[in-house]
């Protein structure tokens, strides 16, 4: 069962112990990984990308974007 910060706020008795909670799984949760502490052995390994589509929004958002930075490219260029 996965417990949200209210759930784990609601076990302290008193004001003072939440606040000592908050900031400790506070600092957890900000603190720095690397990625070499990032345990992903029990994540399977995807292969097979025969159905991958791109997200198409941002796939055309992307496409108009670049087209955009292509022509002020071109256009500095012949200056």
């Amino acid at each position: 069962m996965l417990m949200g910060l209210k759930d784990v706020l609601n076990l302290a008795r008193t004001p003072e112990k939440r606040e000592e909670m908050k900031k400790l799984l506070l600092k957890l949760l900000l603190e720095e990984r690397r990625d070499e502490d990032i345990d992903l052995s029990d994540m399977p390994e995807v292969t097979d990308f025969s159905r991958f589509k791109p997200f198409k929004p941002r796939f055309d958002e992307m496409r108009a974007k670049n087209l955009r930075l292509k022509a002020e490219q071109q256009l500095k260029g012949r200056k």
